[in-house]
């Protein structure tokens, strides 16, 4: 039975609204019509503080503000934002509060608390609240993985004689026993943080029979030369390819077979899974691009406004570079937000992938550039990349 629609925000008390907030949690939803609610977001940030919502839909990669102030509930001590949206969002979100300094602190709703797994390694989208409204694709995957965590990943460091550095790297295995032969396939994740949301996404599947046991490799990108070594990256590539699976295969018992071995990565590190793969097949027979950022191409800057139209405009390069080479035996599989920016060079991309007999999936989710949808549709990559016999690659 669904929950009463709130009353006007003139009509709640304290009362009323605290019980609310307990039996529903926030934010509160009401369906206005076939495809559309309002959502009302609830603080409670004190006096002399302005509050303003910002969400990961939007032309910024991060956080967009959304314009209006919450407005007071009299009476109470809550501030207030209700917008009316579609109804098949998911989305991550903060409250970004202003003291009388001017001086913004970004919170998570404190009637919804972050999630699991919220932590990651870009630190401006770390510890935000998500909103799934009602008619949003469910993600029983993630939902699995929260509920049974899987045991901490063992933590090792590489050092790396191509970059001259050292990183960490954290390798869970699957659930069970594996002998020196074994020969798992795995997915080696950029962006890796050790309480990464993937070996937990991947041991539900495992567990539910629909994916081969599998690896996963979690691979830590120093945040100050992150966007160095993901763009596109040649000497980067080089030691994920020369330098790490050799490390991993002298360690674990893990395919020699290009074929079982996947690259995966978001944003940033979608674009560097699909370019690495693509330069180096036969070290990765598999590519995971999660909203990647194939519109990068190191002769453009963002923002330059009319000086653009001086110009031509250079095809991006993970995407020139797909058109370039000889049809490469990779396998790949491909997201993004349908409300994100970059979509449209992700349509392009699979477009080019298409045209050229790539074995691809392209997919995408009702939602921007966010964490919210990529850990959870991670399981359709790994149900794509690596299928028990039988199992249809295709189901999510």
């Amino acid at each position: 039975m669904s929950a009463p629609p709130p009353p006007p925000t003139g009509e709640w008390s304290p009362e009323k609204l605290g019980r609310r907030l307990k039996e529903t949690g926030a934010p509160l939803v009401e369906r206005v019509s076939a495809d559309e609610v309002e959502v009302t977001f609830v603080d409670e940030p004190g006096d002399d503080t302005t509050v303003t919502l910002a969400v990961t839909i939007g032309p910024r990669i991060g956080f967009n503000p959304v314009e209006g102030e919450f407005a007071p509930v009299t009476g109470t001590p809550f501030r207030v934002l209700t917008l009316r949206m579609r109804s098949d969002l998911r989305f991550s979100y903060v409250f970004v509060r202003r003291g009388p300094t001017g001086a913004a602190e970004r919170v998570p709703d404190p009637f919804n608390p972050p999630p699991r797994f919220s932590e990651c390694s870009v630190e401006r989208f770390s510890g935000a609240s998500v909103a799934v409204l009602p008619d949003a694709v469910p993600l029983p995957w993630l939902e699995q993985a929260e509920a049974q965590p899987a045991p901490a990943a063992e933590t090792a460091v590489l050092a790396s004689e191509l970059l001259g550095d050292e990183r960490p790297v954290w390798v869970s295995m699957p659930p069970g026993e594996y002998a020196d032969e074994s020969a798992l396939p795995f997915v080696v994740h950029l962006d890796g943080t050790p309480d990464h949301s993937a070996p937990s996404v991947r041991d539900a599947l495992v567990r539910a029979g629909l994916v081969r046991p599998c690896a996963v490799v979690l691979v830590g990108q120093p945040a100050v030369r992150r966007d160095q070594e993901l763009l596109c990256n040649p000497e980067f590539s080089r030691m994920l390819a020369e330098e790490l699976l050799p490390w991993l295969r002298r360690r674990y018992p893990l395919s020699r077979d290009p074929a079982d071995v996947a690259l995966a990565g978001e944003s940033f590190g979608g674009l560097c899974a699909g370019w690495t793969a693509l330069h180096h097949p036969t070290a990765f027979g598999n590519a995971v691009l999660q909203s990647p950022s194939c519109g990068y191409h190191p002769g453009l800057t963002w923002g330059t406004g009319a000086g653009e139209l001086l110009r031509r405009t250079p095809v991006p390069t993970l995407i020139a570079d797909f058109l370039a080479a000889d049809t490469a035996p990779v396998r790949v599989f491909h997201d993004a937000g349908e409300l994100e920016s970059s979509n449209t060079h992700s349509r392009w991309l699979d477009q080019v992938l298409t045209a050229k007999g790539y074995d691809t999936l392209y997919r995408e989710f009702a939602g921007g550039h966010d964490y919210a949808w990529w850990r959870g549709v991670f399981a359709d990559a790994l149900l794509w990349c690596f299928p028990l016999k039988g199992t249809d690659r295709s189901r999510g």
